[in-house]
């Protein structure tokens, strides 16, 4: 589905991303992994249309993206739920999941997908009228996660979903992550808390300074602490 080879990304003259290389095939969970500044949130925004990459190539299923305008990607099926969430806080919970209809598709059907949104995330129904700039950090991301969906994409990005949240809300998240993947949605995540990411992913590339440094199976990654120990300082 997602296919991205030798990309480079540079701010100014600062050069941030060199030679990244990954694929997402339909129904996986991928995980991008690595230290602070190696490019994750980077790669995530190009593929998003957010940043223009200097060079190298983003297919989606089948087409080339690299470049394209971020409203032209979201027309084809990428939703990009980004790191700090980035709710409208003054708007209640329920505005904020219709805002993430953008394609004339998913606004067809906007009425089903919020009553699915409310069945993953029951607290989100009860506090459907609440500001979300008045939820808990948790349930913000239950809101940032939902307003990704309702866009009903081919591919959901998620960067860094357990940001500042306490342990039993990650598990939580994790949870639904791993429900997406049951009902067959494709997910790339970004995520700084590397045993649950690989616990939930089915393949894993980890980045270092900007370059693919290694990828494979994400259980063979989660069992390797020399490789842990040496691009992710666990």
């Amino acid at each position: 589905m997602l296919h991205i080879e030798s990309l480079a990304v540079s701010y100014g003259r600062a050069k941030v991303l060199f030679d990244v290389n990954l694929r997402v095939e339909q129904g996986e969970i991928v995980t991008l992994l690595g230290g602070n500044g190696v490019g994750k949130t980077t790669t995530l925004k190009a593929i998003s249309g957010l940043v223009k990459p200097r060079s190298g190539s983003i297919m989606f299923d089948g087409t080339q993206i690299a470049g394209a305008p971020s409203h032209h990607i979201a027309r084809l099926g990428i939703a990009h739920s980004p790191e700090g969430r980035r709710l409208f806080g003054n708007l209640s919970v329920q505005e904020n999941l219709e805002l993430g209809a953008v394609t004339t598709r998913a606004r067809r059907v906007a009425d089903q997908t919020l009553r699915q949104m409310f069945r993953m995330f029951p607290i989100l129904e009860e506090r459907r009228k609440q500001h979300a700039g008045l939820l808990s950090g948790g349930q913000q991301q239950m809101v940032a996660i939902a307003r990704a969906l309702m866009a009903k994409p081919k591919l959901l990005v998620l960067d860094e979903p357990s940001l500042g949240l306490a342990p039993k809300i990650v598990t939580e998240v994790f949870e639904a992550i791993s429900t997406l993947r049951e009902e067959g949605m494709t997910v790339l995540l970004v995520e700084q808390n590397v045993a649950q990411a690989l616990s939930v992913a089915d393949r894993g590339y980890v980045l270092e300074e900007g370059e693919t440094a290694v990828e494979g199976d994400a259980q063979e990654l989660l069992a390797d602490r020399q490789l842990q120990e040496a691009y992710l300082g666990i």
